[in-house]
């Protein structure tokens, strides 16, 4: 049946389908999993720690994958696989056997959703590239999936009990890791010639198999703008949601809230790369990171739950930008055989180090001052990653000059 899709469906449907089931899986699952945690009695501090440890695994675990999945051209099959292994990992949450039982099953989900986001942006960004696709126009498919998902599925787990989010989510992985096998494999690097020695990757630098790390000290500091940016966000991602039940609202707000930003990341993405073009990739996650920071500020002095929402849809324009410009900006740093790699050192750092480090500092200040001072040092963390921006811009100016 795969097979018939993709010879039926043109390469831009299967990629705007793919993108839909993967994020109507997520935006099933990431709004509500900490209000299940909630509600099964779990502290601040330990869904702080299940939000955290897992990271280290990504850490571990993502870089190496990408490097395979590059260097073996297997990135769409280990995509597929990771999101099935995902799924029924996620599954077996339903059973209530508390805190420890919640943490091995997320560390486990780590150790195979880690390399999920690099190794399926490496696809995208290279299968958008080869047919000449503007890959946020598939990127914005995912948001409006993540907005229609977040918000039905809020309805349906306020109906049904929250204690059917893993059962329900595991349906929805299941159906997306499959589907994921009508993407491409990227193509392999042409062979220089053997006489002038060209290929199309001139201009970029050479990377040996054992020597693929980013050389370039504006990559790195773009990484780590990216790294305070994410950890910033810690607290959002952790408690975005109870905080909205704290100040009285609902599970259906709760949805809302995150519907809210990926309706206005839909139209932001389709902007994204036509301000790449004017501004740069590096400027369009500029205003990203800054965006990132003000939201936070604006969560600790918020009252009523209303005010969240808006929040977070202005919240929406940071991770539209940054979704689109974060991936293509490093695509365009990397060769064919790096695509995955330099996307997974991106994940290692941004989804791993940063929420491994943000989870257990954040949800420890949040049980010790409350929620609302905790988003306030989160928007201080967040701007960190403006200054490392700012060197950034200084050293291109200088290379300019010279």
């Amino acid at each position: 049946m795969l097979t018939s899709l993709r010879k039926t469906l043109s390469p831009n449907l299967r990629g705007i389908l793919v993108t839909i089931l993967i994020f109507i899986s997520t935006g099933s699952y990431m709004p509500f999993v900490n209000l299940a945690y909630d509600q099964r009695g779990l502290t601040e501090q330990e869904i702080g720690m299940v939000g955290a440890l897992p990271g280290i695994l990504v850490v571990l675990v993502t870089p190496l994958v990408s490097r395979v999945a590059d260097r073996k051209r297997i990135r769409v099959i280990l995509t597929g696989l990771g999101f099935l292994a995902a799924g029924v990992l996620i599954g077996l949450q339903m059973v209530p056997l508390g805190f420890w039982w919640i943490l091995v099953l997320q560390l486990l989900i780590a150790l195979f959703s880690g390399w999920l986001s690099p190794l399926f942006s490496a696809v995208c960004a290279r299968m958008a590239k080869k047919y000449a696709i503007d890959y946020g126009n598939w990127r914005l498919w995912g948001s409006f999936a993540f907005a229609v998902s977040a918000f039905l599925m809020g309805m349906v787990w306020q109906r049904v009990g929250i204690e059917w989010l893993f059962l329900g989510t595991f349906l929805f992985y299941m159906v997306a890791g499959l589907a994921n096998f009508l993407m491409e494999e990227p193509d392999p690097e042409p062979e220089p010639d053997p006489v002038s020695g060209s290929s199309s990757t001139a201009g970029k630098p050479e990377f040996s198999s054992r020597s693929w790390l980013p050389r370039d000290i504006v990559v790195w500091l773009f990484l780590v703008a990216a790294f305070f940016s994410n950890m910033g966000m810690g607290t959002f991602n952790q408690f975005s949601a109870i905080y909205m039940m704290r100040l009285g609202g609902t599970a259906t707000l709760a949805g809302l809230m995150r519907t809210a930003s990926a309706l206005v990341e839909v139209p932001t993405m389709y902007f994204a790369s036509k301000l790449s073009r004017k501004i740069g990739e590096l400027g369009v996650f500029s205003l990203s990171v800054g965006i990132f920071a003000i939201a936070w500020f604006l969560f600790s002095v918020a009252t009523e739950p209303w005010m969240l929402i808006a929040i977070t849809a202005f919240r929406g324009l940071g991770f539209g930008f940054a979704a689109v410009s974060a991936v293509t900006y490093l695509d365009s740093k990397a060769r064919a055989s790096e695509a995955a790699s330099y996307q997974g050192l991106y994940t290692s750092l941004v989804f791993g180090v940063a929420p491994l480090l943000a989870g257990p500092l954040f949800g420890s200040l949040a049980q010790q001052v409350g929620l609302p001072l905790t988003f306030r040092y989160s928007s201080y963390v967040g701007a960190l990653g403006l200054a490392c921006l700012v060197l950034v811009y200084g050293i291109q100016i200088r290379r300019r000059r010279n």
